[in-house]
């Protein structure tokens, strides 16, 4: 109509035509020539002003749900309403020895103070803060205090007092002035009065179903401009804070994750007089993070809510874990029903550090007995095992047109080397995921328009430290079927160990698989007897090979077992087929020679007449120098009474070395396939040019 105004249009330019065709409706501007007169500017003011106002309204009205919320205070308001308290920065950790020398063996004891001041070497040119969060007292060995395993954290201690006062402050609201603090280190003292020297320490709340009327908690929530609150109860849930009571505050402000790495510790004080104080580092500073963002929170928060708190699924332990403790690159956790074998009424859990491979044991303790325990089903055990790391070794033989590149052929180089470090990345160091090596060569192959082809081959290791004291057996679970070698050119063994022979030398030993070409029927196992066998059945061998024969063995009824008479030739598969007897329900499993092989202990030997290294197999006269077994189908090589004397490198670790038999890798339980950043020659690139 002639006289309404549309507002359908929040655009400016678009509301200023609306306000314009709205006035030449009128009668009083039907012939007006708006442009360039004094009313244009009128107009503009108003189609700012509303569409100032529309613009202002619409992200009021986008601030009010989680979901289209921008402005942290707003996101987290929402999450505070359901229960969630949002990731503060979290310090990195570091664990050192300290040994502190006196000059008697006078009996005593020693205490590091909280508080401890450390500083790290430099990273990028900046010095680290680290110190104690709890003091430590030992006593004297010799004339030594030894300090082990002690854990130190990046930051500083400060310490900020509130004066309770129910006119001024009636919810007991207390702002923490810091937002670089790491909310995890928060120690909240309360004493009755200023003259009441006496202070009790208050603990957080995590849930109100345990708190009564006189429990001396706190709560906390991230208030305005990323400031944390700290607040009590109300005598009902919770203790409440007396009028004219002082609260103290001592927490660490961090600088998060710019500090992970730092090493090479030096004390800055004396303790209690000391001065002869060696620190020497176990593990780095890890476990480092900032803030939990703004999307990390919108994607928390309704998870927290779902659980009401509570460690029930999957998913919650997996949730629990990563909030309370972001030091965590991955988590995995799977119930013991699923384990091998199955282990009812526990729950495993098993998680990678976001610096270095292994979980220390003290993280262990703290996430099981700490995060998961109070939150956990009571018949429900939480235990956390360590990541069974398959580690990647990937060769890449690059075929390329010399006439499409510009570059050197570095150049091109170093691009596939990044190009497959990418796509591990991406597609690994995570758990349960997909090796597909045909995506990794087609990634290659699209890197750039030179690559005509690519060959990639590909080895996956196992690690594991042996004890240099006594003799013992290993298992190396790769967890995928593996291929058998021929001529030793599926397996291999780093670094060289040390290792006495029998005649009593000391010789520089390697691994290596022994060759075998048998593909014939080894044994048949029962996989059930079966019943009401009157008479011997036949046994048929069905498969790809010939020859292959076998009898049963008929004890009261049942199979007891399978014997096989003649193996046969050609089998890469078999099935057992039991015909007659009278029975029924009789199975048996076939197992093909090719399934199992053998390792042994082997060093080179310098032959004075020929000048040549030979091969010398160490105990050669004992079961042919068999030192273990390889399970190819099952994926596991078996080491039996190893004991080597030293290991030639600086972590002791040996790796052994198989290629899979297929390139579709899965990653499953506490398994993860890796490339390890300690080995250089983890990417080997191999450039031709045609």
């Amino acid at each position: 109509m002639a006289d309404r105004l549309n507002i359908s249009e929040l655009d400016f330019d678009l509301i200023k035509q609306n306000l314009k065709d709205f006035l030449r409706n009128q009668t009083e501007f039907q012939d007006y020539d708006f442009a360039g007169s004094g009313l244009n500017v009128l107009l503009d003011v108003l189609a700012y002003n509303t569409h100032y106002n529309a613009y202002y309204l619409n992200m009021v009205a986008n601030e009010s749900f989680m979901d289209s919320a921008a402005l942290r205070n707003s996101v987290a308001s929402h999450a505070k309403r359901i229960g969630y308290v949002t990731r503060s920065a979290r310090a990195p950790r570091a664990i050192v020895n300290i040994t502190v020398s006196t000059q008697t063996t006078t009996a005593g004891s020693l205490t590091i103070p909280r508080g401890y001041i450390f500083f790290s070497s430099q990273i990028d040119g900046v010095t680290y803060k680290f110190v104690t969060l709890d003091s430590y007292t030992v006593a004297k060995t010799g004339t030594d205090f030894l300090f082990t395993n002690i854990p130190i954290y990046q930051g500083s201690l400060l310490s900020y007092s509130f004066n309770n006062s129910y006119s001024s402050n009636p919810k007991q609201l207390f702002t923490i002035p810091s937002t670089d603090i790491d909310t995890s280190s928060l120690v909240v003292n309360v004493r009755q009065s200023s003259g009441n020297t006496t202070s009790v320490v208050y603990e957080m709340s995590e849930d109100v179903l345990n708190i009564q009327s006189d429990s001396e908690v706190y709560f906390l929530q991230e208030g305005k401009d990323g400031r944390y609150d700290i607040y009590f109860g109300d005598n009902t849930i919770g203790k409440k804070i007396p009028d004219g009571g002082i609260v103290t505050v001592e927490y660490l402000i961090t600088q998060g994750e710019a500090a992970n790495k730092a090493n090479s510790f030096i004390g800055t004080a004396s303790i209690s007089g000391y001065t002869s104080i060696n620190i020497n580092e176990i593990s780095s500073a890890a476990g480092g993070s900032s803030r939990e963002t703004v999307d990390e929170i919108k994607f928390a928060a309704p998870l927290s809510l779902l659980s009401q708190n509570r460690a029930v699924t999957k998913n919650d332990y997996i949730r629990l874990i990563q909030q309370k403790y972001p030091q965590f690159e991955a988590v995995n956790v799977w119930g013991g029903e699923e384990n091998d074998p199955p282990i009812y009424g526990k729950v495993f859990i098993s998680a990678k550090p976001k610096l270095g491979f292994e979980v220390t044991q003290t993280e262990k303790e703290y996430v099981k007995e700490i995060i998961l325990k109070p939150m956990s089903m009571l018949t429900v055990t939480p235990e956390i095992v360590d990541i069974d790391y398959n580690y990647l070794k990937i060769t890449s033989s690059v075929y390329y047109n010399k006439t499409k590149y510009n570059g050197s052929q570095s150049q091109l180089e170093d691009g596939v080397r990044t190009t497959i470090q990418n796509y591990t990345s991406t597609n690994l160091n995570q758990f349960n995921t997909y090796l597909n090596f045909s995506g990794l060569e087609t990634s290659i192959d699209s890197y750039n328009r030179a690559i005509v082809s690519n060959q990639a081959d590909l080895f996956v290791g196992k690690k594991f430290r042996p004890d240099l004291i006594n003799s013992d057996n290993y298992v190396l679970d790769f967890g995928f079927e593996l291929t058998k070698g021929t001529t030793n050119d599926n397996f291999y063994s780093s670094p060289d160990f040390t290792l006495v022979d029998e005649t009593g030398v000391s010789r520089q030993c390697f691994f290596e698989e022994v060759p075998s070409s048998f593909t014939g029927l080894e044994s048949i196992s029962v996989t059930n007897p079966g019943l009401n066998y009157t008479t011997t059945p036949t046994i048929e061998i069905v498969g790809d090979g010939t020859g292959a024969t076998a009898r049963a063995v008929i004890v009261n009824g049942k199979i007891k077992e399978f014997v096989v008479i003649t193996p046969g030739i050609g089998y890469t598969t078999a099935a057992v087929r039991i015909i007659g007897g009278s029975g029924t329900l009789g199975e048996g499993t076939a197992i093909l020679q090719g399934r199992y092989g053998q390792i042994r202990i082997a060093y080179f030997k310098l032959d004075e007449i020929s000048s040549q290294n030979t091969k010398v197999i160490i105990n050669k006269s004992k079961n042919d120098g068999v030192t273990g077994t390889i399970d190819y189908l099952l994926g596991k090589i078996y080491i039996n009474n190893f004991n080597p004397t030293a290991v030639n490198n600086a972590f002791g670790d040996i790796m052994v070395h198989m290629i899979p038999k297929n390139y579709v890798i899965q990653s499953k339980l506490n398994k993860m396939l890796v490339l390890d950043d300690q080995d250089p020659t983890s990417i080997v690139v191999k450039m031709v040019a045609i």
